[in-house]
């Protein structure tokens, strides 16, 4: 039986050890929102994403070197399986992080939270992947969660909430993609490194559109955020993401990386004073249940019995 010890180069995971692992990424990914916005006080959108990747592709092609050592045999294929990975993965980031110029961390967690509707229909419409009724039932409660959270108000959309609404798109797109391709992938952590690189290549040309480059800065702030979209966000969360997906449904795994939403507005309110009333608390718990009842009632299972 082909484990996924041997896939990963880790123990074989669990439904709950997946579950956790994403939940923990949801954390990484809502710190990120802040982390962001730190960043952005020093530097544009393409030049936080750029060193951002930088760090990210370079941190983890060390580490994987020191602990694994050079393995040529299936690089070709890895690298080339990462590309479409890191194209959406690119230009998702670039539409959020644009967007959060315009629009606050709370907002843009819960807008970018939409492909947990858009990660079923697609699916379904385009893969023709079966789908319960459940699972839009969560989907549409969760976003009513979302919907109180930004106080039920559409009225003061801004152009950088629809830069976010598109990023939503390109996330699940991302979901899918990676759901549909992580059992075949040889190692985790180094496809996320290509998938880094990738997309670092991606942005690179677009420093070129800018009229100057600003990679320095003399305050620490901004510095903190790029590191923690690096090696927080970008290292480890999308590293976690291609292991739980082997293991959880694409559906389970869109309503778990919901909970970044929660996670971006507590540490928006914790770090940038962004407060939060009764209703949007209330709307954060009626995320948290809707991602809970999805992993208990999670009809496809890819546990490891089932990818052995």
């Amino acid at each position: 039986m082909a484990s996924t010890r041997r896939a990963s180069g880790l123990r074989p995971l669990t439904k709950q050890k997946a579950t956790f692992e994403l939940i923990f990424a949801g954390a990484l990914w809502g710190f990120g929102f802040v982390a962001a916005i730190w960043a952005l006080q020093a530097f544009t959108p393409v030049e936080t994403l750029v060193l951002r990747f930088i760090i990210a592709s370079a941190f983890g092609e060390i580490i994987y070197l020191i602990v694994k050592g050079p393995k040529f045999t299936t690089l070709r294929t890895e690298i080339l399986r990462a590309l479409p990975a890191g194209l959406l993965l690119g230009s998702m980031l670039l539409l959020q992080t644009i967007g959060l110029q315009y629009t606050s961390a709370t907002k843009s967690g819960f807008i970018t939270s939409l492909y947990v509707i858009l990660v079923p229909l697609i699916n379904s419409w385009f893969f023709r992947t079966p789908s319960l009724w459940r699972n839009y039932a969560l989907a549409v409660f969760a976003l009513g969660g979302t919907l109180l959270l930004i106080d039920g108000s559409l009225s003061d959309i801004n152009q950088g909430d629809v830069w976010t609404l598109a990023c939503s798109v390109a996330a699940a797109f991302h979901i899918i993609y990676i759901g549909r391709i992580s059992k075949n992938v040889g190692n985790a952590f180094r496809f996320n490194n290509f998938q880094s690189i990738w997309c670092l290549l991606v942005l690179l040309p677009l420093l070129l559109t800018q009229d100057q480059v600003q990679l320095t800065s003399t305050e620490w702030k901004p510095w903190l955020g790029i590191l923690a979209l690096g090696l927080g966000s970008s290292l480890i969360a999308f590293y976690l993401q291609i292991r739980s997906q082997r293991i959880l449904s694409d559906g389970t795994a869109s309503m778990l990386f919901l909970l970044e939403s929660p996670f971006a507005a507590f540490f928006g309110y914790l770090l940038l004073n962004e407060n939060l009333n009764t209703w949007q608390t209330s709307g954060a718990g009626i995320i948290l249940i809707s991602s809970i009842l999805q992993v208990l009632w999670d009809p496809s299972l890819k546990t490891t019995e089932k990818t052995r």
